[in-house]
């Protein structure tokens, strides 16, 4: 397991921000949204792989960066502070 950081501007009408979060919550990893379009998630893969898998919805006009992450700082999240660092931690 690995902390990732996943950030996605839509560039169209489709997909919808509804289609891409749900996309997201459908991955079968620990996640939660940790900005308006900026996920944390405990994904099982490699950096390539979560990317291809956000491909998959994304429309080639769009944006992506998928970070994997061994550290990471935050405040004022869209998350409880607490339950993202508790599941940082267990991912890490």
């Amino acid at each position: 397991m690995a902390n990732f950081i996943l950030s996605y501007d839509l560039n169209g009408p489709n997909p919808s921000h509804k289609d891409v979060d749900d996309f997201v919550s459908n991955l079968g990893a620990s996640r939660a949204r940790i900005l308006e379009t900026v996920w944390w998630l405990d994904f099982h893969g490699t950096t390539a792989e979560l990317r291809d898998r956000m491909l998959s919805v994304l429309h080639c006009d769009d944006s992506l960066v998928v970070c994997e992450c061994a550290d990471c700082g935050w405040y004022n999240l869209l998350v409880n502070d607490k339950s993202l660092e508790d599941a940082w931690l267990t991912a890490a």
